[in-house]
């Protein structure tokens, strides 16, 4: 199956059996339709975890058939999002189905407390967080990356996806660039389009295959995601050193704040609310107020990131989802 890596991670913790939501790749109403078959096909486990909404509908089906199953969302991605806040590149088919099938769920993991708040207005069941980690492989080789914080490089990982925000945030830096002429935006990741070069300063750089030559020439990474469950590629970037601005739909604003109000009180600053998260046609202000920084700032927001990254490091991230897996199993047994 097509599994996030920290997802699988996950699954592995727990000694889950994976099985793909559906055979194929359908679009629309014909995906629903395929799910009625793939419900048949499902396995009589007890306990079933669903990564996202695409499994929602065949667990759905299924459940009403045995209804001693026990069915745990494992909520990653926006469809709750969507679900209180329609996003476009939900189909309205899409949207009721996932409605009607939430109703599957007898408990809830969620990556983010974003998501969880979300979902708390769907579904009545007990909801609880585990967040995701950092690739083992990542985890060492971004621990050990010096990034140039006095460089003029933002940087963005992440696919050409709605939920990332993309277009957003090069539409964002135009007006970044006018305040500080030297900036330039590196976008990172498969299938974003060349004609972003169009702007002035960007440059897309497509896959990588080392995070850390990218990250070690930046000072700074910026994330405008739309409905952002808990990008990981924020965490990459806090554990290689960069600070970070986020959009306020982005799973990851807990740790920017925590960040941010930590150097707040250091530096004796006195400002209300957030420079670095920010709605979504303000990220501007964002990139601009880490610009204006000083060095000492820049310096202290990279070492807190760089410490708060710790706490991704796989085997303690899957330690932990074990342990709240079990206990909301218990709890609802």
């Amino acid at each position: 199956p097509n599994l996030h890596e920290a997802h699988r991670l996950f699954a592995n913790a727990i000694n889950a059996e994976f099985m793909p939501a559906y055979t194929k790749e359908f679009n629309g109403f014909r995906r629903f339709i395929e799910a009625f078959k793939r419900a048949k096909e499902l396995p009589d486990y007890d306990v079933y975890l669903l990564e996202g909404g695409m499994p929602l509908f065949p667990a759905y089906l299924k459940k009403r058939k045995n209804k001693n199953i026990k069915v745990i969302g494992l909520l990653a991605d926006e469809t709750f999002i969507n679900l209180v806040e329609r996003q476009p590149h939900y189909s309205f088919a899409e949207t009721l189905i996932h409605r009607i099938s939430a109703r599957c769920l007898d408990g809830a993991i969620s990556v983010s407390p974003m998501v969880k708040e979300y979902a708390e207005k769907v579904i009545d069941v007990p909801i609880e967080i585990a967040r995701p980690p950092i690739s083992k492989e990542n985890f060492v080789k971004l621990g050990k990356v010096k990034p140039d914080l006095e460089s003029n490089i933002i940087i963005s990982v992440g696919q050409p996806r709605y939920s990332i925000g993309m277009d957003i945030l090069v539409e964002q830096f135009k007006h970044a660039k006018k305040e500080f002429p030297e900036l330039e935006l590196w976008i990172v990741g498969k299938g974003h389009p060349k004609e972003y070069e169009s702007v002035n300063g960007v440059r897309v750089l497509g896959y990588v295959e080392e995070l850390s030559e990218v990250f070690e020439k930046a000072s700074l990474f910026v994330h405008a995601g739309r409905c952002s469950a808990y990008p990981v590629a924020t965490l990459e970037a806090m554990r290689a050193g960069l600070p970070v601005v986020v959009s306020t739909m982005t799973g990851t604003k807990e740790i920017v704040k925590k960040v941010e109000n930590e150097v707040k009180e250091e530096l004796g600053l006195k400002y209300e609310g957030s420079k670095f998260i920010k709605p979504l046609d303000k990220i501007v202000d964002g990139m601009i107020a880490y610009y204006s920084s000083d060095e000492r700032g820049r310096m202290l927001l990279s070492e807190k990131y760089r410490r708060e990254s710790e706490e991704f490091e796989p085997e303690k991230r899957a330690k932990h989802f074990k342990e709240v897996f079990e206990e909301l199993l218990e709890g609802i047994r």
